[in-house]
């Protein structure tokens, strides 16, 4: 147990406070004393690959509103932080990061969507969220939990981020304009902005939305007002410049058909003033107190986040008797990673995705209280990548400031994964209160795996140290998988529900970082090939998840609390080589296992008190015993809650988030932290305009966080872990201004 036992009771209080409140004596409505309505059939999630509400679904899910993420998000948090502080399941967000790596869901991987679309690829690049603009988001629907229903690497759950459109807004033409500023008011370069507009236009037959949305920031500094170590690993978003275009087009046929068409281009670029010093002669490899941050870093290689998707569905409500679905899409992405130090060579990581497929399924209700979902699902994710190798001497010079490409080697082999799957779901409705749910889906995966020569070996043949060298060879390998889900929900009223479930996931380790590496032998200029890592040696097969759960849930427009505990069981395990950065499988059971709760309530006189809690813990079989799985990946337990209040146009929401301790059996250690937030809004109703402002890191407190701590457990034995220690941004002030007409 990674929590000590204050804690778990403080944590277990705080949620039977919330329940006995909405058993005991009924907070009256700002309005004088009614009772709200029940909400728990009047939300619609897309959980089971079809609309269903959230009261006929055996499994936790919350919804993000798009009013909340854009009042969060104009008052200066980002998608990460909103979803870490607002889902309990889903771990804590580390302030500015651009990576998403070890923010898991439930403990596992979480399968990013937008709009249905996968944002997840064949490589784990942990960018899912350095995809979008918060402006253009509707709401978030966040499925907790293994589902077989969407197959591989979705064994946290489901994140599906739906955008906005033309059809959601009022008939006519609508416009939408905002702008924005934060800072620490720290000296340097201190100052982010941000500006978003969009025209929307929506009558009976056909409906459009345009629109563009970016922001550039500046230095990040911490709570001494130290600028921030940059982030040599998966990078930060300080002096970053982020656009996102966005279009969608809707053609409703008639009352029954729908066509929908969107298309997006998002480019997220670091152009950095501020590097890594690493000494002159790089000095501080040996001697790590000479490391700093010092202005006058110039590279001809920035990291970046580029992406370009489009998105075609189509909606029928009676094929045959039955409703169908049909999508389409296509998704490119090239990320470059900032420079880093591989032993005797600097290279820069560029990795480029394309990833295109369709889902097709049918909705058919064949008898009274019966209802079928079936279909099929088909997609091709191909991966090429490239490493940018800097010239040494100019790096030497300059303590590692200016980084000049000299070539390009191969960094892993192509890549190709293709996938085919059926899947059916049935929902039936034993009685009037007890729905009962199940379902199965079969995939089929095909990994096809270049022929590859070792990224080191290329690199030295590039600096004229050798002239040739062996491949390992490339192949292919095919795996299947069956995974089950079945669940019941039972209304105990109108506004409560009890529920249970259990579902099957896989998780398809990274193929890039498991072939393609081997051992060499140099002689007379040529690389010999003594082993490597190969398709038809040493077969990569998928991670097969058991997930169960039981849950509660309460809403009857004044109280509303969701809990449920659950546990996972993996039959093996991925255990990174620190060394080289590669992975192996083992054949360790890995377990997750836990407690989330998120609870609310509406006092009156407008105000409103909330909390979210996880107690998470995750264990690996080794020896006969289980004992903790490595900060690396591990999630963290946290506790956050929050106080608001709204009347007269003014909204206020006070806000804190504490992280857990979290310790492995390596030596490796998260500390623990408390952040507090005070955003808030007022409207000017007679002019539709709206000021947000908020507060960061309120009190400004120096911390580290959580993939900083990480980072140490992951990239530690490759250089002073001093390096890697990726400070948390201190307090900022922000303030942005929407207009709508």
């Amino acid at each position: 147990m990674n929590i000590n036992f204050r804690a778990q009771v403080s944590w277990l209080a705080l949620c039977a406070a919330t329940v006995a409140g909405a058993g005991g004596a009924r907070a009256q409505d700002a309005a004088g004393g009614q009772d709200a309505a029940v909400q728990l059939d009047e939300i619609t999630v897309t959980g089971g690959r079809a609309p269903q509400r959230i009261s006929e679904t055996a499994r936790t899910i919350y919804v993000l509103d798009g009013d909340k993420i854009q009042a969060k998000a104009r008052a200066g948090q980002t998608l990460q932080q909103i979803l870490g502080q607002d889902i309990p399941s889903f771990d804590a967000a580390s302030a500015g990061g651009r990576t998403s790596y070890g923010q898991n869901l439930r403990g596992r991987t979480a399968l990013i969507l937008i709009d249905g679309v996968s944002l997840n690829s064949a490589r784990g690049l942990s960018r899912q969220f350095d995809s979008i603009d918060p402006f253009n988001i509707a709401r978030v629907e966040v499925l907790s939990g293994a589902t077989a229903l969407y197959g591989g690497n979705a064994t946290g759950g489901i994140i599906n981020i739906i955008t906005k459109k033309g059809k959601d807004a009022a008939p006519g033409v609508h416009g939408e304009a905002t702008a924005g500023l934060e800072s620490g008011f720290n000296k340097g370069n201190d100052l982010d902005r941000n500006a978003a507009g969009a025209l929307t236009y929506n009558s009976e037959r056909w409906d459009a939305r345009l629109s563009m949305a970016g922001s550039k920031s500046g230095a990040f500094y911490d709570g001494s007002g130290t600028i921030l170590v940059p982030d040599i690993t998966q990078t930060s978003t300080a002096f970053n410049g982020r656009i996102d275009v966005m279009g969608s087009l809707g053609l409703q046929i008639d009352p029954g058909r729908r066509l929908e068409i969107g298309a997006q281009h998002f480019s997220s670029e670091q152009n950095a003033k501020y590097g890594l010093y690493y000494g002159q002669n790089f000095a501080a490899l040996r001697d790590p107190s000479l490391f700093e941050t010092r202005k006058g870093y110039k590279s001809d290689f920035d990291p970046k986040t580029e992406r370009s998707m489009i998105n075609a569905s189509y909606t029928d409500s009676n094929v045959l008797g039955q409703e169908l679905l049909l999508q389409g899409f296509y998704r490119r992405e090239e990320i470059n990673f900032h420079p880093f130090p591989y032993g005797s060579y600097f290279g820069g990581s560029e990795q480029n995705t394309d990833y295109y497929g369709f889902k097709a399924a049918l909705v058919a209700e064949p008898i009274d209280k019966l209802r079928i979902t079936y279909g099929v699902d088909g997609d091709k994710d191909r991966l090429a990548s490239k490493q940018h190798i800097f010239d040494t001497l100019t790096a030497a010079q300059t303590g590692g400031l200016t980084f000049e490409t000299i070539g390009t080697t191969g960094l892993y082999p192509k890549i190709d994964v293709q996938t085919i799957a059926g899947f059916a779901e049935a929902s039936y409705d034993a009685t009037d209160k007890l729905t009962l749910t199940g379902g199965a889906r079969y995939q089929y995966v095909r990994t096809k795996v270049g022929s590859f020569v070792g990224a080191a070996q290329q690199v030295a043949i590039l600096q004229g140290a050798a002239v040739s060298a062996g491949s390992i060879p490339g192949g292919s390998t095919n795996y299947d998988a069956i995974l089950l889900n079945a669940g019941a929900a039972y209304r105990l009223t109108d506004a409560q529900q009890i529920y249970a479930n259990f579902s099957q996931g896989f998780e398809l380790p990274d193929p890039a970082k498991y072939y393609g590496v081997g051992s060499y032998q140099l002689s007379g200029g040529h690389y010999t090939l003594l082993n490597g890592a190969s398709v038809s040696g040493s077969a990569l097969d998928a991670i097969k998840t058991n997930s169960f759960e039981v849950g509660y849930r309460f809403n009857d427009g004044v109280y509303n609390l969701e809990t449920s505990a659950y546990y996972s069981l993996s039959d093996r395990s991925i255990v990174l080589n620190r060394a080289t950065l590669a992975i192996d499988v083992e054949k360790q059971k890995r377990r997750v296992y836990g407690v989330e709760a998120k609870a609310g309530a509406q006092l009156g006189h407008g105000f409103e008190i909330g909390a979210v809690g996880h107690w998470v813990d995750t264990e690996v079989r080794d020896d006969g015993r289980w004992r903790n799985d490595t900060v690396g990946s591990a999630s963290v337990s946290k506790l956050g809650g929050h106080l608001g209040w709204q009347g007269y146009g003014l909204s206020l929401r006070l806000e804190s988030q504490h992280v857990f301790d979290l310790s492995d059996s390596d030596g490796y250690k998260i500390n623990s932290y408390t952040l507090f937030d005070l955003t808030g809004a007022y409207t000017f109703a007679a002019a539709d305009v709206t000021l947000n402002f908020g507060v960061h890191n309120l009190f400004d407190k120096t911390y580290t966080t959580v993939w900083g701590q990480r980072a140490k457990a992951l990239y530690g034995a490759l250089a002073d872990e001093s390096i890697f220690d990726y400070k948390g941004r201190g307090r900022t002030f922000a303030a942005s201004v929407t207009k709508t007409f």
